[in-house]
């Protein structure tokens, strides 16, 4: 009795559950890339949908009215990949939110209020593009500081317009991130700005710094940023200095310059772990086709064996008696 009850309660729970799923805003399930993608952009939702199957890789929540989410929301999504929350009315960000979601790889929570964000953000083991611009007064320099040293493998991030100039904030101090190539701190406002700030960054290609209001710290180093970022043939914006350049030498730091040689050698090091990775699946790929190939050798050359060792049958094998004699007698004497 106990059971019947269980089970038509489960019923009840999957009729509502799909029921609510009809009456609400709903998302367009299409494949991007070969990857199961939720298309839910500008749709008037105010939550998290909860009706996208686990094997959803790409949600684009850009341009609701989503206010909060929590881990339960996205922790059943064990193949997401892309996640763009964009455009929405979100404030607080748990620390534990993306503890299940370790296969992320881009994250955009940009044109939201948010004032925090996780340091795990900085953790996760695959993310390489993090956009988080315009979120007036987020603390970047804060959430770094406790993520550090920073783990994910990111190549691309955008703190464009999260600073204004009644709340201007110290540049962030990345760390080691040999892997970025682009940084977005376009319309910022910063102060303590120093060399040391860009040698974590060794393999920068492109910063963004339109219309951002800097500090330096020593007014000489506002023309040896200049020279380290042109000397790397960075891509970016010069800094107008208040000081002519003749007043000042463009040597760097010994401390700035072992920084520098530490990413590089970080970077060296990465390069050689995923050659190595790339080395062992192949052979590990070459093995397998040898051995597949190596048993279906195996089965063919038993089978041939199997069948020339299997004696003919001859008249002298066969009894005097038997139909197959007489009837091959017959066809001999014909």
């Amino acid at each position: 009795m106990k059971i019947e009850i269980l089970w038509l309660l489960n019923l009840q729970i999957i009729y509502i559950y799909a029921i609510n799923c009809k009456q609400g805003p709903t998302c367009l399930i299409t494949r991007s890339h070969k990857m199961k993608t939720a298309d839910c952009y500008n749709r008037e939702f105010r939550e998290f949908p909860q009706c996208l199957t686990s094997d959803v890789e790409v949600i684009d929540l850009g341009y609701n009215r989503i206010r909060k989410i929590t881990r339960s929301d996205l922790s059943k999504f064990s193949s997401l990949k892309f996640l763009y929350l964009g455009d929405n009315l979100i404030s607080k960000l748990d620390k534990d939110l993306f503890e299940d979601a370790y296969r992320l790889t881009t994250l955009d929570l940009s044109l939201n209020a948010i004032l925090t964000i996780p340091p795990s953000i900085f953790h996760l083991p695959y993310l390489n593009s993090l956009y988080l611009k315009q979120n007036s007064n987020i603390n970047i320099v804060k959430a770094v500081e406790a993520a550090s040293p920073i783990s994910s493998p990111l190549i691309q991030i955008d703190i464009s317009k999260t600073t204004d100039a009644e709340n201007p904030t110290n540049f962030p101090n990345f760390g080691l991130m040999p892997l970025l190539t682009t940084l977005n701190v376009s319309g910022n406002f910063y102060f303590n700005v120093t060399p040391g700030l860009f040698m974590g960054l060794c393999n920068l290609q492109k910063l963004i710094n339109d219309n951002i209001t800097v500090a330096f710290n020593d007014t000489c180093d506002c023309w040896r940023v200049n020279y380290w970022l042109k000397t790397r043939q960075v891509q970016f914006t010069r800094f107008i200095c208040l000081i002519a350049e003749s007043q000042c030498t463009v040597t760097l730091k010994d401390e700035d310059l072992q920084l520098f040689s530490q990413c590089n050698i970080k970077f060296e090091a990465i390069k050689r772990n995923n050659l190595l990775k790339s080395i062992c699946i192949g052979v590990g790929a070459t093995a397998a086709v040898i051995i597949i190939m190596s048993f279906l050798i195996f089965l063919y050359c038993r089978k041939n064996r199997k069948h020339k060792n299997k004696p003919a049958k001859t008249l002298d094998s066969i009894g005097d008696d038997s139909p197959l004699r007489m009837k091959t007698v017959e066809n001999i004497y014909k």
